[in-house]
């Protein structure tokens, strides 16, 4: 796996871009948004520079190929963001994370970037499969993950977070 240079996607709505500094306020809003945490438990930024740690973890991870992180834009408008991180030590396996303002939620944006990017980890990085972790009560990203063929796997726990339940998705090429 090599995230140099950036693997930059497009949809036919959306496209996948590497965080630049000219969207940080946008960044912000979202990670600040309380509809967006509602289900995840981390620290919420009370101002843009709370973000700066995160957005060098981001960056050092992409660099060391460690996991690859892109905005997601409509019309040059930040809107979500989705990533593939906690590669298994054989790099067979890969988390997906996401996140999407709640001004798009339900329509369809983020089903179209889950597409994207699945089709993008098993076609460019040759993943076996590809895991989600969602909180139990979030009934939309569950309702994401079963409309894009990921599987609740009811026997496995995510260990410190006993409220998530985890999804899968082989890939059957």
């Amino acid at each position: 796996m090599d995230f140099i240079p950036f693997p930059f996607l497009k949809t036919q709505r959306l496209e996948f871009n590497q965080l630049e500094e000219k969207d940080i306020d946008s960044f912000f809003e979202l990670r600040s948004n309380p509809k967006t945490n509602e289900f995840i438990q981390r620290e919420i930024p009370r101002k843009v520079n709370d973000l700066l740690p995160y957005i060098e973890k981001i960056r050092n991870g992409i660099l060391n190929n460690d996991h690859i992180y892109w905005v997601i834009k409509k019309e040059e408008q930040l809107i979500g963001t989705i990533c593939l991180w906690n590669f298994s030590d054989d790099k067979l396996t890969a988390e997906i994370g996401y996140e999407l303002h709640p001004d798009f939620h339900k329509k369809g944006f983020m089903s179209e970037a889950i597409q994207k990017i699945v089709h993008f980890g098993f076609s460019k990085l040759n993943l076996k499969a590809i895991e989600a972790f969602t909180h139990k009560n979030n009934e939309g990203s569950i309702a994401l993950l079963n409309k894009n063929n990921f599987v609740y796997q009811p026997k496995r726990r995510d260990i410190g977070f006993e409220n998530n339940r985890i999804f899968r998705i082989d890939n059957n090429q």
